[in-house]
């Protein structure tokens, strides 16, 4: 080594020096074939549109919608209903009312002796000729007899419901068998209270069986037109039909106090 002195030092040939050169910066890696690169710029991208939120829909709305969709399924139900009566056809029930549409404003008979007076619907006749005790009035038509009279001494106003309606049943059978000749039995025998003219009268029904001709139909109205008598209206008819039975029970269900 060399000892230090005061004077600048000369340098020694023995002595290595080593220096460091700068180097140069890796090369880069090759940039893909078409591929362009271009300087940033804050331009290059166009700005993008803000929009604001919609604020949220309250209860009270969706309350409303559902209230009017059911409003109209309701009303197209009614709708659908209304339409479907329309046009179903319309069934009418048959009246057996003393005033039913059939026989309002036909031509009646008014019997003064009987006390009784009864439609005449189409197709009958009165038959006032030859009329036999006791007989005062009557219809007849095909097939089809209606007789009015009136029989004393009978327990009239004073009698029960029930007393009227076997004593009903008794004279139609009675005047029946008078009106019909021939072996027959009675078959279905039919009574019950109703009111004429506002009174409490009695009707009895029945079929008549004959052995050798068809069966007949007989039904009587007795009303009680007195303190000790009874009126009746009797109906008979063979051959028996529902058409020409409704007949019958129209004029029947028409009678009242004459």
């Amino acid at each position: 080594m060399t000892p230090q002195q005061p004077w600048p030092q000369q340098p020694d040939p023995n002595r290595t020096v080593r220096h460091r050169w700068p180097q140069p910066p890796p090369p880069q890696p090759p940039e893909p074939p078409g591929t362009q690169r271009l300087q940033y710029t804050p331009d290059m991208f166009p700005d993008v549109q803000q929009y604001e939120a919609k604020p949220p829909r309250s209860a009270w709305w969706w309350v409303i919608l559902v209230g009017g969709l059911a409003v109209i399924v309701a009303g197209a139900a009614v709708a659908v209903i209304l339409w479907s009566r329309g046009s179903q056809p319309e069934t009418r029930k048959p009246r057996h009312t003393s005033s039913s549409a059939a026989a309002h404003g036909a031509a009646r008979v008014t019997d003064s002796a009987a006390h009784l007076s009864y439609p005449v619907p189409a197709g009958w006749t009165k038959a006032e000729d030859g009329l036999a005790q006791p007989y005062s009035s009557g219809l007849k038509r095909d097939g089809g007899i209606v007789r009015a009279f009136m029989q004393p001494g009978a327990p009239g106003a004073q009698a029960s419901i029930e007393q009227l309606q076997a004593q009903a049943r008794v004279v139609a059978e009675q005047q029946a068998r008078s009106l019909l000749p021939g072996t027959s039995t009675v078959q279905g025998v039919e009574t019950r209270a109703v009111q004429v003219g506002g009174r409490a009268a009695a009707s009895a029904s029945f079929t008549l069986a004959f052995q050798r001709q068809d069966p007949a139909y007989v039904r009587v109205v007795a009303v009680p037109t007195g303190d000790d008598t009874i009126s009746y209206l009797l109906a008979a008819l063979s051959p028996d039909g529902d058409v020409t039975r409704r007949a019958v029970d129209q004029i029947l269900d028409d009678v009242t106090p004459g």
